[in-house]
C-alpha cells in the first residue's frame, strides 16, 4: 500500500520532484567537489608554496664541522624517512671577493652553488637538485650557468660594476683570481642581488675548500605545525616521539635531514613555515565553510519547494487523516518519498561533484585529482542531511493540517 502511494506520488507531481530531486543534486554536488578538493588542497597548496623558497636551513654544528658541511654527505638528504617529501635541496659555499670589471672595483660576495645537478643516489631514482628547482622565483635576464667558468650576477652588483650579460669580471681571493663570463643577471629582490653566482666546484677551488659547503637550503613537503608539532622533542615520551617523528611536521623533516649530514644543523625557516601552516588552516577552514553554505542553502531549496508540494496536497493530507491515518503513518510516507528522491540525488550529486572536483584541480592546480573512497558515502550522508533537514517544516505544517477545516473549504 505505502509502495503504491508513494509511486503514484511520483508520477502525479513530477515537476514538484523534480525540484526537490534538483535542489537535493546540486547541495550533494557542492559538497562533493568542495569535500574532494579539500582533501587534496593541503598537499597540492604545499607543493605550489615549495615554489616560494626553501623551509628548511642545513648549518653547519658549532660543535662539529670546522665551519663547514661535507658535499659528499649532500646525497643522504635523499635517503632520510621522509625522503619522499624533501622536493629539492642546494648547496651554498660564501666567500668574500673583489671583483673587477671595465675598470670598475666592487666588494662582495661570491656564492658557489648547484643550479641543475643531476643527482645520482643508490637504490633511488635520480633527480635534478639545485637552484633552479628551488627557486624557480628567480628572475634571470640572460641564461644559467652551463660551464665552469660561467657565472650569473646579482641585478645590485651588476649595476655597480656596470656589467651586463656577455661581459666578463675578475674575482680576486687572497690573491687567486677567476674570470667568469657573466651569461645572466637574476632579480630576486633580497639579498641574493648582492652577490655572484657561479658553479660550486669552482668556487671551492677560488676559496681553496674543496668538498665544502657552507650551508644547504632543503624544501620539504610538511603539515601545517599545531601544539604538539612545536613541543621539545626532548620532553616527549617514547610514544609521543615516535608521533612526531612519523609525521611530516617541518621541524621532525629537519631532524631527519640533521641525523644524515656530520656535523649539521638543521633548523625550520619559520617565516615560510609558519606562513604555509597558517595558510593552509585557513584554505581548509574557507572549504569546510563553504561546504556548509552550500548545503543550508540546499536544505531552504528543499524546504521551499516542499512547503509548496503540501499546499497543493492539503487536500491529499487532509483526506488520509479523515480516513483514520495516524501521525507516524502520514510521516512515513513524507519521508519515504523524501529518503528516495535524496539518495537518487546523493547519486547523481555525487557523480557531477566528482567531475566538479576534476575540472576545479586541473584549472586550479594543473593536475589530475584522485576521487577518495569516503566521498561517495559522504555525497549520500549530504543529501540525506539537506533532505531531513529540509523537510522538518513542511512535515510539521502537513501533520497540523485539520480535516474539518480543509475538506470543507
Amino acid at each position: 500500500m505505502l509502495f503504491r502511494i508513494l509511486k503514484n506520488s511520483f508520477l502525479k507531481r513530477p515537476k514538484a520532484v523534480l525540484l526537490v530531486f534538483l535542489s537535493i543534486a546540486m547541495g550533494a554536488a557542492v559538497a562533493t567537489a568542495f569535500l574532494g578538493i579539500a582533501g587534496e588542497l593541503s598537499h597540492k597548496m604545499a607543493l605550489e608554496l615549495r615554489n616560494y623558497g626553501a623551509n628548511i636551513l642545513l648549518e653547519p654544528s658549532a660543535v662539529e664541522g670546522g665551519g663547514f658541511l661535507r658535499e659528499d654527505d649532500l646525497p643522504k638528504i635523499k635517503t632520510v624517512f621522509w625522503k619522499y617529501n624533501i622536493t629539492g635541496f642546494t648547496p651554498y659555499l660564501f666567500g668574500v671577493a673583489d671583483f673587477s670589471a671595465g675598470g670598475k672595483k666592487e666588494r662582495g660576495i661570491v656564492s658557489g652553488t648547484w643550479f641543475a645537478k643531476q643527482l645520482e643516489v643508490p637504490g633511488e631514482d635520480p633527480s635534478i637538485q639545485g637552484v633552479k628547482g628551488i627557486a624557480p622565483w628567480w628572475d634571470v635576464q640572460g641564461g644559467w650557468p652551463a660551464g665552469p667558468d660561467e657565472a650569473i650576477i646579482g641585478a645590485t652588483l651588476a649595476k655597480r660594476l656596470g656589467i651586463v650579460v656577455g661581459k666578463e669580471l675578475d674575482a680576486v681571493v687572497h690573491g687567486r683570481t677567476q674570470r667568469f663570463h657573466v651569461v645572466g643577471v637574476v632579480t630576486t629582490g633580497g639579498y641574493e642581488e648582492e652577490q655572484l653566482f657561479a658553479p660550486l666546484i669552482t668556487v671551492q677551488s677560488l676559496l681553496q675548500q674543496p668538498g665544502k659547503v657552507s650551508r644547504v637550503q632543503v624544501s620539504a613537503l610538511t603539515v601545517p605545525m599545531d601544539d604538539f608539532g612545536k613541543k621539545d622533542p626532548a620532553s616527549m615520551s617514547k610514544e609521543e616521539y615516535e608521533k612526531w617523528y612519523c609525521t611530516a611536521y617541518v621541524t621532525s623533516v629537519a631532524k631527519n635531514v640533521e641525523e644524515v649530514m656530520a656535523g649539521s644543523r638543521a633548523k625550520p625557516i619559520w617565516q615560510i613555515a609558519s606562513a604555509e601552516g597558517s595558510l593552509l588552516k585557513k584554505l581548509n577552514s574557507v572549504m569546510l565553510l563553504l561546504t556548509v553554505l552550500a548545503l543550508v542553502a540546499s536544505a531552504t531549496a528543499v524546504s521551499t519547494s516542499l512547503m509548496a508540494s503540501m499546499a497543493e496536497r492539503s487536500p491529499e493530507i487532509a483526506l488520509m487523516k479523515a480516513v483514520g491515518a495516524d501521525r507516524f503513518q502520514i510521516s512515513a510516507i513524507f519521508v519515504g518519498e523524501t529518503l528516495i528522491i535524496s539518495v537518487a540525488g546523493g547519486i547523481i550529486g555525487y557523480l557531477l561533484g566528482d567531475q566538479l572536483a576534476g575540472i576545479i584541480s586541473r584549472t586550479v592546480f594543473n593536475s589530475a585529482l584522485a576521487s577518495p573512497l569516503w566521498l561517495f558515502p559522504t555525497a549520500l550522508v549530504s543529501a540525506l542531511i539537506v533532505a531531513i533537514a529540509g523537510s522538518v517544516v513542511p512535515l510539521q505544517r502537513a501533520l497540523l493540517i485539520e480535516p474539518v477545516k480543509v475538506l470543507k473549504g
